[in-house]
């Protein structure tokens, strides 16, 4: 065999890619240069791990120079398992030269030396035809030969295969020259044996060569692989073995051995490269988020940058000690009636914690408890701030004290909630902090603090809240002040009674000063809640005006000012009140019923509306503010009665029914279980709507809200005035119209007043104008809104005038003004309302007990038509002094006549019709009619009869009930 018998090509690297004239060549021979036994040799074959030697020894290769064989191209090589004998001039294996010519395959590794023969013609064409060496076996094959020439071997088409006659050819004279006796030889030499019997002997073998078809072919492919093994050495594993394969299946790769495809070391195909794998979703939307962040940090680093060199520190603190206090006024807005300002008196450090350092731990406990370590501005903090925003709790201030004194000393520094300005009070904060020690920081932040009861500063809130100075305070009482500071105008209304949730907010800040370390736990166990003392009077807010003060700050907060803007920002606030109203209103409830003869927990309340404004004119909200803060008027409020059937006639016009539609008011009756009876135990009867709204018929406005719907009637007194939510669930009952439904007297007023209107209402308000420094008006204008059509608003307007002229409310006649109103009285006369209007005004007046349960009030009636019918009649005389006469407009009596009423036995009712030139009549019942004694309908509940019933007959002023003013040919109706 030649000695470039290996494929060409490029050898893998590694020990196991070495050609024949590698280490292994070397280690077939014993140290005495003899070739080692055969067995041996393949005994280290097998342990090798299925590796086959197809390389010749460099001494065979020298041998067969010289040998007279047949053709290489007609025989088949055989596995050399015995190295032939040296010859003199054979080439040394470990010649350099010769490993490297026999790696790369690109020839013999050096010219033939002498001695070693000359290659001749045949030799050089046997190389062109020569077979490719095989494979290495697997573990525990032994040798195989080609198979005899009598087999036929044209199996396969691979250009490397060989016939059946070259793998019979006979040995060479080297061959038979070699040392020892043949016979040994052959006795060492193992049995030849075919790829395909090889290849069927391996564990899991299959496929063609397993068939004596597929033997001839494996052995070709096999004769192939040798020659790639001795080429590629381990690599023959990848590229020897593909064409191996290939091969055996006859495909176009043939059993000749490796392509030339230079795809390296493995199956040569290139589609077992892994794609380079992609990352994990999650994993990209962090490299994402983190570089947004990054790029964040950097663009805030630089704005800060830019900020901190831009913004300086003012130089000059607010003149917060010139006064900007607000003034009110009555509703010329000349009359002056209270005023708010600042209460300041600035003190030193010194004195501050001249009684001990309570004060300043407590404020930093509730406001800043890192203030001595942490800069001006805390991150925390300011995520605190937003926690607070996002959960709606507040527990410790988002800002810090620096920030906070910031914010109110220094001037420039506004109060606007504006990102800028949290910027630059960030910037000067930090400043501060670098530039002045903590203890001028807190002496200036204790000075300008808002604590509540229009008091500034520390030493003023120590008298406000206890008449004492600071440096008298006790650790309880500090403690309370500085937990006022988050809710200044809670605090300040405290008095002997407090809140729970004030009590809440002292112990979480007598819990931080144990924190701080300002006070032990034993001190802090021992402290009880300082109540604070009654607040000093710095001014004059006696009777009526302490009240007018507390409704007009009321609706400013409603409004989004602040008790603390309106001490500082020097407004000029204009109310809605009359002051000749406000004086009638006060006098009249106080000449009729003196304050010491009512009874514990009975009230009265007052209030006037103008119906086309929606002011709040003059309202009666008690006695004196400096005795009682609870104000009857806008904060008192009791059950309306028969006052609320209005609403449920309203209802009923809205949805097209006219006043001439017909109920049945007879009684009593079983209603969902609850017996109903009208008042004075009346029999009742058939009736229109307008004549039950006259005499007040219990059963008759029962039946007709179920018609109508409960739904319908609650959105029909939220439309025209009662506040949204004030009619709870339970109460859409069928006895929804006799009135469980508490009211205020302002919200019966404004409920009223939108009749007076026409149908469209207007929000009642006690602020009128909010005039600002610059002499702007920043009050909000007051919008109508249409709840009820003109026509319905008119017919209702013409049903309660028949109740004032000759049904329950006679009492409240006006001899000069047409009126129109309803009376209420609850079950056992626990409230009792009478509320009216004329064009100009609405009014309505409430008699209560707060507690909820009966009274009397000596020398009076206590049911609608009685005491507050001839209250409000008393007012209104006063009131509308200075107001012509005026009419309302006429009744369209629109609608479709409906008859809810079963057939009656007796003659139905006459119906009324529109007046021609004068009032037209209320029509007589037919059947037992009601006579109007003040059958003021009770709750269903306990339907029994009225206390004290005051009849018509007794009108204050003389005159003609039937006929009221205001209707007639003047208006042309």
């Amino acid at each position: 065999m030649n000695r470039d018998s290996t494929p060409r090509g490029r050898t893998p690297p590694g020990r196991l890619g070495l050609p024949a004239t590698s280490r292994r060549a070397r280690r077939r021979r014993t140290p005495n240069g003899t070739p080692r036994s055969p067995l041996r040799r393949l005994s280290w074959r097998r342990d090798a791990g299925q590796r086959f030697s197809g390389e010749r020894d460099e001494d065979s290769a020298s041998t067969a120079a010289t040998e007279d064989a047949e053709p290489e191209e007609n025989r088949t090589e055989q596995i050399p398992v015995l190295g032939t004998v040296e010859t003199a001039g054979s080439e040394d294996p470990a010649d350099p030269p010769a490993v490297a010519s026999a790696a790369t395959g690109t020839g013999p590794a050096s010219e033939p030396e002498e001695g070693s023969g000359t290659r001749t013609d045949t030799d050089t064409e046997a190389d062109e035809a020569r077979t490719e060496a095989m494979p290495a076996p697997a573990a525990g094959a032994v040798a195989f030969a080609a198979p005899p020439p009598e087999k036929d071997a044209n199996a396969g088409d691979g250009s490397g295969s060989t016939s059946a006659e070259s793998a019979s050819s006979e040995s060479t004279p080297a061959e038979s020259a070699a040392p020892g006796d043949p016979a040994d030889d052959a006795a060492l030499w193992p049995t030849p044996r075919r790829l395909s019997d090889y290849v069927s002997d391996q564990p899991g073998s299959e496929g063609p060569s397993a068939t004596p078809g597929g033997a001839e072919s494996g052995a070709a492919a096999g004769a192939g692989a040798v020659g790639a093994a001795a080429a590629t050495g381990a690599g023959a594993a990848g590229a020897g073995a593909a064409g191996a394969g290939a091969g055996g299946a006859g495909t176009p790769g043939g059993p000749g051995g490796p392509t030339d495809s230079a795809e390296g070391p493995g199956d040569g195909s290139g589609k077992n490269k892994k794609k380079k794998a992609k990352k994990p979703l999650w994993l990209r939307i962090l490299l994402g988020f983190l570089a947004v962040t990054g790029l964040g940090l950097i663009l805030a680093c630089g704005v800060f940058t830019f900020f901190y060199v831009t913004v300086e520190v003012p130089d000059a603190a607010k003149a917060d000690a010139v006064e900007q206090g607000s003034t009110f006024y009555f509703a010329d807005g000349e009359t002056e009636f209270a005023y708010r300002g600042t209460d300041r008196d600035v003190i030193s450090y010194e004195e501050m914690t001249a009684g001990g350092d309570h004060v300043v731990e407590a404020v930093i406990s509730a406001e800043d408890r890192g203030f001595w370590t942490e800069p001006g501005v805390s991150i925390s903090g300011t995520m605190r701030a937003v926690w607070s925003t996002v959960t709606g709790e507040q527990v410790q201030g988002g800002s810090t004290v620096t920030q906070q004194m910031v914010r109110n000393y220094y001037e420039g520094v506004s109060l606007e909630q504006t990102v800028s300005r949290k910027v630059q009070e960030i910037i000067i904060s930090i400043k501060v902090d670098r530039s002045e020690d903590k203890e001028w920081v807190m002496e200036q932040y204790l000075n300008t603090i808002y604590f509540g009861r229009t008091s500034y500063g520390v030493q003023a809130a120590s008298q406000a809240y206890y008449h004492k100075d600071v440096d008298e305070l006790t650790a309880e009482e500090a403690a309370f002040l500085a937990a006022a500071i988050q809710q200044p105008t809670r605090f300040g209304q405290a008095d002997v009674e407090t809140t729970p949730d004030m009590e809440n907010r002292w112990q979480y800040v007598v819990n931080g000063m144990v924190t701080t370390g300002a006070i032990t736990q034993a001190e802090a166990d021992a402290m009880e809640f300082p109540a604070p003392e009654p607040e000093k009077t710095t001014e004059d807010l006696s009777g009526y005006r302490g009240y007018m003060l507390q409704e007009a700050m009321s609706e400013l907060s409603d409004l989004g000012y602040s008790e603390d803007h309106i001490n500082r920002q020097g407004f000029k606030i204009v109310t809605t009140f009359d002051k000749d109203m406000m004086d009638a209103a006060y006098e009249s409830v106080e000449e009729m019923v003196a304050p010491d003869s009512l009874p514990e927990g009975v009230n009265i309340g007052l209030t006037t509306i103008d119906p086309k404004t929606g002011e709040v004119l003059a309202f009666y909200g008690g006695h004196d503010y400096h005795l009682n803060q609870y104000d009857s008027s806008f904060l008192g409020a009791a059950q309306a009665g028969s006052a609320f059937k209005p609403y449920v006639l309203a209802t009923a016009l809205e949805q097209g029914y006219g006043l001439n539609s017909t109920v049945d008011g007879r009684g009593p009756r079983d209603i969902h279980g609850s017996r109903v009876q009208n008042a004075n135990n009346a029999s009742g009867g058939v009736m229109t709507l307008t004549q039950a709204t006259t005499v007040s018929n219990n059963l008759g406005f029962v039946e007709l809200a179920q018609e109508v719907g409960f739904e319908e009637v609650r959105q029909t007194a939220y439309d025209v005035g009662l506040p949204d939510g004030s009619i709870d669930d339970n109460q859409l009952v069928p006895v929804m119209p006799l009135g469980a439904t508490s009211v205020r007297s302002v919200d019966q007023a404004s409920g009223y007043a939108t009749f007076a209107n026409g149908g469209v209402h207007m929000e009642a308000h006690v602020i009128k104008e909010i005039v600002n420094q610059e002499g702007d008006n920043e009050r909000p204008e007051i919008e109508g809104k249409k709840a009820l059509e003109a026509s319905t608003a008119s017919d209702v307007t013409y049903a309660l005038e028949q109740a004032v002229s000759s049904g329950t409310g006679t009492a409240a006649q006006l001899w000069d003004h047409p009126v129109a109103g309803k009376t209420g009285t609850t079950n056992g006369s626990v409230a009792a309302w009478f509320v009216g209007y004329t064009p100009q005004l609405s009014t309505a007046v409430g008699v209560y007990s707060g507690n909820n349960e009966s009274f009397q009030i000596p020398g009076h009636n206590i049911s609608g038509g009685g005491l507050p019918a001839q209250m409000w009649k008393s007012y209104m005389n006063r009131a509308m002094e200075g107001y012509e006469r005026a009419s309302f407009p006429g009744p369209e009596f629109g609608g479709t006549t409906e008859n809810w009423a079963p057939e009656p036995a007796t003659q139905e009712p006459q119906q009324p019709e529109a007046p021609e030139g004068g009032e037209p009549e209320v029509p007589e019942v037919p059947e037992t009619p009601e006579v109007p004694t003040d059958p003021e309908p009770e709750v269903p509940e306990v339907p029994t009869f009225p206390e004290n019933p005051e009849g018509p007959d007794e009108p204050e002023e003389p005159g003609n009930p039937g006929i009221p003013p205001g209707r007639g040919e003047e208006n042309g109706q």
